[in-house]
């Protein structure tokens, strides 16, 4: 579709006119005489030259200005105008010795017109019946002097008539040329600034970068076409006109690089070094050598273009096979265009009434643009699919993971339940189950109702402490501590043994929870237990401490004792050790001096800040 829209184009830029009304009087030929004067000169030569006419000698002095001549009878026109298809670089109208109008400054900074028709609407009463004169006074550059042969100096034929009849000229040749360029070149900037900002910011994708800027500079390059004034002269326009495609070819060629992931760096060093050089060589060179200059240099671009094109279409052919027909064609018409124009500069064509090169190769850009959007559509697309494929993978995972934690957690509750129900066989088996062994024996002894009612009641009281483990609430810390002592020091006391007790006074507010109360007194019931029925021992003594961050236990005797180390751990000491493990904590068993066995418990607590137990009278930890 794109190369439709080119070759409809190419056919409507064709110079298809009406033909001139019979009023409409059409000069071909006139005098011309090089003159710096402001007025017509008098004197005028008798040799016709034809027209259109190019400066191609050498002139006096820059700018150049020369007079064309030419004569006419009058149509009857009511309103008389004067059209010039191209007068390069601007003109004046005289009619019979009268200025009628012109295009602007005549001096530099020069208006520039070389794009721009000119319509020149003049008096009826400056006309004489027959042989009137018509001067055209023309300032600009030879075409050595001019980068490019579409600026350089000359007069087209000049067309006079009715202003009605030449207005459709003037207004075709107007929207062809310069209407057209500047809607062109609008949009040119705009898309070139959307794809540059595409490309900055996919990094990755540095070809829509270089293709973006590559617009933007053939937009800026292409406001000669249609801008008049400007503050500088016209060899200076020439220089930095020209200068400024050394970075677009870089920009192209960058472009075609990355598009097929082959950027080359030393290429890149390269183009960056000649878009320093052309500049510098076209500042360096004289005014008369500026168009063989600039066409060299055109012609090395267009080399450049070749091989890389070259390049492209090899690895496009062999890799990105479908990319090849459709980029590799549009390059084609864009290298076309190129070589055309290196004709139009070198001579070998004659000079176009329409400037091709500015309007036909948008629309390959266009075809370009299109097929990167195309791209760009086609990623983010993909992407979308692939982030909604990673949305359902990761839903997926999310309930894998729950229903894995779901498991998790009942597997934990499980286990919680089977090391509960254990502590409750353990507690059962230590305190209830051997009371109620010793109660069955006892029984069978009738005068030993006493032992028997005083057993039961432990059983009832050890009982009732498994069930406190389960559902008690805290208890305050002194309170525990006064039961402890309270049923330590009476079995001791029962069994003989001398008891030594010490504790400190923790605070008031000092919670103990209900399970560790459980654990720390089957600890020490079984340690007392143990220095009872064992160890032999006379005396006893048993320190415990309380602080916020953790509780120490100690029950030491003078029996006999045992080697700690030889002996292994029974089913008391084994459930002591167990209970402490399960509150955090340890236990060291070990032979005392002068005697005897040390049992040492130091679990961990929560209970307060340090300075709860300072300001409560308790002992530091």
């Amino acid at each position: 579709m794109a190369y439709l829209l080119v070759l409809s184009l190419l056919f409507w830029l064709l110079p298809v006119q009406a033909q001139p009304a019979s009023t409409v009087r059409i000069v071909d030929r006139a005098s011309i005489v090089q003159d710096a004067s402001n007025t017509p000169p008098d004197r005028v030569t008798h040799t016709l030259s034809p027209l259109p006419h190019d400066w191609q000698d050498s002139p006096s002095a820059l700018p150049e200005q020369r007079w064309y001549h030419m004569r006419f009878d009058d149509g009857g026109w009511a309103l008389p105008a004067v059209y010039v298809e191209r007068a390069c670089t601007n003109l004046e109208v005289w009619v019979n010795g009268q200025l009628a109008g012109g295009g602007g400054s005549m001096v530099e900074p020069l208006t520039r017109n070389c794009y721009f028709p000119q319509l020149i609407r003049f008096q009826r009463s400056l006309l004489h019946g027959t042989d009137n004169r018509l001067d055209i006074r023309v300032v600009g550059y030879p075409i050595a002097h001019v980068a490019a042969r579409q600026r350089g100096g000359g007069l087209s034929q000049v067309r006079i008539g009715e202003q009605a009849e030449l207005a459709p000229y003037f207004d075709a040749r107007y929207f062809w040329n310069i209407t057209l360029a500047q809607v062109i070149g609008i949009c040119m900037l705009l898309v070139g600034l959307v794809i540059t900002a595409l490309g900055w910011v996919r990094r990755q994708d540095r070809h829509y970068l270089y293709f973006g800027l590559a617009l933007v500079l053939w937009a800026v390059a292409g406001t000669r076409l249609y801008v008049q004034h400007l503050p500088f002269t016209v060899l200076t326009g020439e220089v930095l006109f020209t200068a400024l495609f050394a970075p677009f070819v870089y920009a192209m060629l960058q472009f075609l690089l990355h598009y097929i992931h082959q950027p080359r760096r030393w290429v890149q060093q390269l183009l960056l070094w000649q878009c320093a050089a052309v500049p510098v060589l076209l500042m360096l060179v004289p005014a008369h050598a500026l168009a063989a200059t600039a066409s060299v240099v055109y012609v090395l671009w267009g080399c450049e273009f070749v091989l890389t094109l070259a390049f492209f279409a090899w690895h496009s052919w062999h890799y990105m096979r479908r990319d090849f027909w459709l980029m590799g064609a549009t390059q084609v018409l864009m290298l076309a265009l190129v070589l055309a124009e290196i004709a139009v500069q070198k001579g070998w064509l004659a000079l176009p009434k329409i400037h091709l090169v500015h309007l036909a190769m948008p629309m390959l850009f266009l075809a370009i643009g299109v097929r990167l959007v195309q791209q760009f559509a086609a990623v983010l697309t993909e992407s979308e699919r692939l982030n909604r494929e990673l949305e359902q993978r990761v839903a997926d995972k999310t309930a894998e993971i729950a229903h894995s934690y779901a498991q998790l957690s009942d597997m934990r509750v499980e286990q919680a339940a089977a090391a509960e129900r254990q502590r409750i066989a353990s507690d059962l088996h230590d305190d209830l189950g051997a009371k109620l062994v010793t109660i069955t024996q006892a029984s069978l002894y009738a005068n030993d109702i006493g032992r028997v009612a005083e057993l039961a009641r432990q059983a009832l009281t050890d009982m009732r402490l498994s069930v406190r483990g389960l559902t008690g609430a805290p208890t305050p810390v002194p309170y525990v501590l006064a039961d402890w002592r309270s049923e330590t020091v009476e079995r001791l006391e029962l069994a003989g043994v001398a008891v030594f007790w010490n504790a400190n006074d923790p605070a008031l507010d000092w919670m103990l929870p209900a399970r560790m109360q459980v654990q720390v007194t089957r600890i020490l019931r079984e340690a007392v237990s143990n220095v009872i029925r064992h160890s032999g021992a006379r005396m006893c003594w048993v320190d415990i401490h309380v602080a916020p961050d953790h509780l120490r236990l100690g029950v030491e005797d003078d029996g006999h004792g045992f080697d700690t180390h030889a002996a292994s751990l029974g089913q008391g000491l084994g459930n002591m050790v167990r209970r402490a493990r399960v509150l955090e904590g340890t236990l060291q068993i070990v032979p005392r001096e002068g005697g005897g066995v040390c049992i040492r418990l130091n679990v961990p607590l929560a209970l307060g800040a340090a300075e709860q137990a300072t300001d409560s009278g308790g002992a530091p930890p």
